[in-house]
């Protein structure tokens, strides 16, 4: 009987692979479309420069490509059922999209300008019981068409009333000058606070904050004594960050003023800035935190086995992406008293001051900024990436808070500000 006839040849197969980022790790498996049997992967010739490398064992590109484009692959392969030297050929194609961070430039602000402050800034602190971070970082809109900063902060430590402040403030995109109403509410308001807070006012604060702890924790207690010592707090409380608000808005009054020596036509909603006012200082009883808010961002009392007690609330304009800054209506007597904010807690892990250039990437909601999981998640981002757990002996904190607002998100490119005091 004559032979049978050879088995037929089997095709080829045609691969493909997933697109990979100019400047990401790439580690993808080359995708067989219909092998007729298992296939063993061989050799890979690539463009020189490309950076990968072929995994015969599992048939992944391994590298990290460097340049945008589309690349020309050759791919040495077999199927396990044909002899070993039998080697087939396959061409196929790499595409290398664009790393939208490298299509960002870096600009520099004129440092000619009348109101020039540096494109990034961050300082730590060591306070009589608490550690104070901060950092300010221009956002990429910004720096791709060499604008300003229009964030600012200020901390401050007072050792012998043992209070500790914190202060953020994010200049209105649409202001002409309003880095300079952020800074001046970060130092007005610091001094403010340094001054009140070193005289008759902490004294008349620790009074009341004691007499209100001790009413709240009382085997027998009355709510009438209890609400009459937290206006006693309150007003303690509104005499000091209320101040603050109220000297730190009459601050750019003054400035603008001055200013219109040489701009005429120079105004006070030309400096306009959101402003989130904290003090804070730890008793044998637990940690009081006092706020004045306006605007957006955030400022709250995270406890990690808690969560977050925020000290105000987002105010958000008539239209999306719309806020509320310092001017004179929100520092009123009624407008001061209504947005100080308190808390006597326990157990607090930090104060932690925010503009919306960290808050809306990383909470991306007004909801979300009450949910516990976020801020434990951005909690434990901030200690991976600064080492808030180590001890005081961790050098450069503040350079590594800095490098840490330089994260990415997709859409979200404003100047970034955060202090922390923990």
């Amino acid at each position: 009987m004559p032979a049978p006839p050879p088995a037929p040849e089997p095709p080829d197969t045609t691969f493909r692979l997933p697109n990979a980022r100019a400047g990401d790790a790439y580690d993808q498996a080359i995708e067989a479309i219909a092998a007729p049997d298992t296939i063993i992967y061989c050799e890979l010739s690539s463009p020189e420069g490309l950076a990968l490398t072929l995994d015969p064992a599992t048939g992944k590109l391994n590298g990290t490509p460097n340049e945008a484009g589309e690349f020309p692959l050759m791919l040495g392969y077999r199927y396990a059922s044909q002899p070993a030297g039998r080697l087939r050929k396959a061409a196929l194609k790499l595409v290398v999209n664009a790393n939208p961070k490298a299509m960002w430039r870096d600009l520099p602000s004129d440092n000619n300008d009348i109101y020039w402050r540096p494109d990034q800034r961050c300082d730590s602190l060591k306070g009589p019981a608490l550690r104070m971070l901060a950092a300010s970082k221009r956002g990429r809109s910004h720096a791709h068409v060499g604008s300003f900063r229009d964030d600012d902060y200020a901390i401050a430590a007072m050792p012998e009333a043992g209070w500790h402040i914190g202060i953020v403030a994010d200049g209105a995109g649409s202001a002409r000058y309003s880095r300079k109403g952020a800074a001046i509410i970060c130092e007005e308001a610091r001094n403010t606070l340094q001054s009140v807070l070193a005289g008759e006012r902490s004294a008349a604060i620790d009074q009341a904050a004691r007499a209100y702890h001790a009413a709240r924790g009382a085997a027998k207690q009355d709510p009438a004594q209890i609400s009459a010592l937290w206006q006693t707090l309150r007003n303690a409380l509104y005499g000091a960050v209320g101040n603050a608000a109220y000297y730190a808005a009459k601050g750019i009054m003054d400035e603008s003023v001055r200013h219109k020596e040489q701009q005429p036509d120079a105004a006070f909603k030309d400096y306009s800035s959101t402003a989130l006012i904290a003090i804070c200082k730890r008793y044998d009883f637990g940690t009081l935190c006092a706020a004045y808010w306006v605007g957006d961002g955030a400022v709250g009392i995270y406890r990690r086995d808690h969560g977050i007690t925020l000290l105000g609330e987002v105010d958000s304009g008539e239209f999306s992406g719309q806020t509320r800054f310092l001017e004179s209506a929100e520092v009123t007597q009624e407008a001061l008293i209504k947005r100080t904010r308190f808390e006597i807690v326990d157990d607090m892990t930090a104060l932690v001051l925010m503009t919306d250039g960290v808050s809306d990437p990383k909470f991306e909601t007004e909801a979300r900024l009450t949910r516990p999981d976020d801020w434990h998640a951005l909690w434990n981002e901030l200690d991976q990436a600064v080492g808030l757990g180590l001890d005081d002996s961790a050098e450069g904190k503040q350079q590594k808070l800095l490098d840490w607002l330089d994260f990415w998100s997709q859409g979200n490119h404003d100047d970034r500000t955060i202090a922390i005091i923990y």
